[in-house]
């Protein structure tokens, strides 16, 4: 090939229209070539006729451990969202908070302060209807939680499990066709007989050259951004910690103040 395709570094999103719509023709034309034209080519490598290109091993290392933290942070972002919602059902839902009326901590309040009017009189209602206060703001600082933490805490992790994932993934499917589509012009370029096939065999096998660069630095620039981007989720990640830690803490100071005022006093030991 006449360029390293490490040597273009093209951020994505910040492309040339030109380029682009050339691009996304030769990746049409790479797509409609026969199996004939394929096999050809093919045999034509196997027995050393046909030249094959490959990428580079260090730029295909790369593209591999660009996928593989991609899918590391995808898991890591459902791990976190499970942090703060356990009921799988309502992250299935593309949700984190609980619909109004139906978080766990709200439920349990209410049925406390249901048992307490209906059930229960004197001391053992006032205990239950003590517990059932704790319950509410508890199940206020959850929601308060598991609202901010896709809208603030994690959107960057979430965003790069999404959209950029997405099109991580069509650029790095598009470049063995482009490769299987280049090697193909090659070979008809090299067979040409007469010059006006060459010239325009020529500019066919130029356009492929062109569209696999682009695609492959589209990729060169995400992998140029990982470190800015590890940077962004590890400090998203401390965000998220401290938040939860201010959570957990609420739900052990009410507990205790509950206790408290009751008039239960925490076991020694659990208070090491």
């Amino acid at each position: 090939m006449d360029k390293n395709p490490e040597d273009q570094k093209i951020k994505p999103g910040v492309e040339d229209d030109d380029q682009s719509k050339k691009t996304k023709a030769a990746m049409a034309e790479a797509s409609t070539i026969g199996w004939g034209r394929r096999w050809k080519t093919h045999i034509g490598q196997k027995t050393g006729f046909v030249e094959q290109t490959k990428l580079e091993p260090r730029f295909e290392r790369n593209i591999e451990k660009l996928i593989s933290y991609h899918n590391i942070i995808y898991k890591m972002v459902d791990a976190i969202e499970l942090q703060v919602q356990i009921d799988p059902k309502i992250l299935a839902q593309r949700r984190v908070s609980a619909p109004n009326g139906e978080n766990e901590w709200g439920k349990l309040g209410g049925w406390l302060h249901y048992l307490a009017m209906s059930q229960f009189t004197e001391q053992p209602a006032k205990i239950l209807d003590s517990y059932s206060r704790m319950c509410g703001k508890i199940g206020q600082k959850e929601n308060q939680v598991q609202r901010r933490t896709r809208s603030h805490l994690i959107k960057r992790m979430r965003l790069y499990t999404g959209d950029d994932t997405e099109e991580l993934n069509k650029c790095v499917d598009a470049l063995q066709p482009l490769l299987t589509a280049l090697d193909d012009t090659r070979r008809i370029m090299k067979s040409a007989k007469v010059s006006k096939d060459l010239v325009a065999r020529g500019q066919a096998y130029q356009s492929m050259i062109l569209a696999f660069n682009h695609k492959a630095g589209e990729i060169q620039g995400w992998i140029d951004e990982v470190t800015t981007v590890v940077t962004l989720h590890q400090n998203e990640l401390i965000r998220f910690c401290r938040e939860v830690a201010v959570y957990n803490d609420a739900v052990y100071n009410n507990l205790n103040e509950t206790m408290l005022r009751l008039g239960y006093l925490p076991h020694k030991k659990d208070q090491k």
